[in-house]
C-alpha cells in the first residue's frame, strides 16, 4: 500500500511540473487559452495547409514594429536587452525578443528580420504614412540581397495591417488594395529565383477592437491564401484577435495569463526613458502603449506555434 502511494505521489509531482516551469520561465504569464482552429476556402482562422516547421533553418520575418527586431537588413540582431535607461531592447519597441526571435529560436532556426516600425503593405495607398517603411521595400531589399536560401527549410511570415488599419479613416479605404498588394508580394516570394515554398501570414488588426472593414481586410487575405495553396505553396494563418480579445475582455481576462494590468508598463510611446515605470514590469500585457511586452510576445510566439503544430487545413 505504502508503494502505491508513493508511486501516485510521483506521479503527481511530474504532471505538475511542466506548468510550474513554464510559469516560471515566462514571469508567470501563459497562454491561457487554446487557439481554434479552422479550414482554408472559408471565414479567416487559424489555419495551416502544408507548413512544417520541423527542419527548417532560416525564418525570414517581414512586418511592423510587432515583428521589428531593431535590425531591417536580415543581418544579426543586437541584443534582446534594455541598457541604461532606454525603454526599448535593442532598438526594439519592447523590453525583449519579439515573438518571431522566439519562434526562431524554439526552431533552432537563424532568424533575418526586415519588419520595420511603423511600416505598412504599400505606403502609396497612405499619403498620411509618406516616408515609412512597407512590404514592397522590404521584400525588395530581400530580394536585392541574392539570398542562396533552401526554400524547403526557410520560414517566411508576413506580419502586416496594424497601421494599415489605423490610417484608413484619414486616407479612404484603400485595404482592398493593400490585402491584394500582400498577396502579390507573397507570391513574388514565392517566384524565381527565391522560390519560397512556406509562407505564414499573421494578423491583429485591430488589437483587441473589431471592425467589418478589418475583417473584410483579413477575410481578403485568408481567401487569397486558399489560392495559393491551390497553386502549390503551404500555407498558414495566424489570428492573433481571440488572444488580444481573451486578454483584453472579460473572460477569461488578463488575471487568467498571469498578468497584473492589461495596460501598458511605461506610460507613453514615444518616450526614450523609463520614467514613470510600472511597479510591475514582468506582468504587463504591454511595455509601451499598443506594444507587446517581452512576456506577451513570448506566448504570441507559443500561439504560433500550437496552430502550425494543430491546426492543419
Amino acid at each position: 500500500m505504502l508503494y502505491w502511494t508513493t508511486l501516485f505521489a510521483l506521479l503527481s509531482v511530474v504532471r505538475a511540473i511542466p506548468e510550474r516551469i513554464a510559469r516560471q520561465t515566462n514571469d508567470g504569464v501563459h497562454l491561457a487559452i487554446t487557439p481554434t482552429c479552422g479550414k482554408l476556402g472559408g471565414t479567416f482562422a487559424n489555419a495551416n495547409a502544408g507548413v512544417v516547421t520541423a527542419g527548417m533553418k532560416t525564418l525570414v520575418a517581414f512586418g511592423d514594429s510587432y515583428t521589428s527586431g531593431g535590425r531591417s537588413d536580415g543581418g544579426p540582431l543586437p541584443a534582446a536587452v534594455l541598457v541604461g535607461t532606454s525603454p526599448r531592447a535593442g532598438g526594439r519597441v519592447t523590453d525583449g525578443p519579439v515573438w518571431a526571435e522566439n519562434v526562431a529560436s524554439d526552431l533552432g532556426a537563424t532568424i533575418r528580420d526586415y519588419a520595420v516600425s511603423g511600416a505598412v503593405i504599400n505606403v502609396t495607398l497612405w499619403p498620411s504614412e509618406a516616408g515609412h517603411s512597407d512590404f514592397l521595400h522590404q521584400a525588395a531589399l530581400f530580394l536585392s540581397q541574392n539570398n542562396n536560401l533552401t526554400p524547403a527549410t526557410t520560414l517566411y511570415t508576413v506580419f502586416f495591417g496594424i497601421n494599415d488599419l489605423d490610417h484608413f479613416i484619414a486616407d479612404g479605404n484603400h485595404l482592398p488594395q493593400a490585402a491584394a498588394e500582400l498577396l502579390t508580394q507573397i507570391k513574388q516570394l514565392a517566384a524565381a529565383p527565391t522560390n519560397a515554398k512556406n509562407i505564414v501570414v499573421l494578423d491583429d488588426y485591430g488589437r483587441g477592437s473589431h471592425s467589418a472593414t478589418g475583417d473584410a481586410f483579413k477575410q481578403a487575405v485568408f481567401s487569397g491564401l486558399s489560392t495559393l495553396r491551390a497553386q502549390g505553396l503551404n500555407v498558414a494563418f495566424v489570428d492573433f484577435a481571440p488572444l488580444w480579445d481573451a486578454v483584453l475582455g472579460a473572460s477569461p481576462g488578463f488575471a487568467a495569463f498571469g498578468y497584473d494590468t492589461s495596460g501598458s508598463c511605461i506610460p507613453n510611446l514615444s518616450q526614450t526613458d523609463l520614467a514613470g515605470e510600472c511597479s510591475t514590469p514582468l506582468n504587463s500585457f504591454y511595455w509601451l502603449p499598443g506594444h507587446p511586452s517581452k512576456e506577451t510576445h513570448r506566448i504570441m510566439a507559443n500561439y504560433v506555434e500550437f496552430v502550425l503544430a494543430n491546426c492543419k487545413a
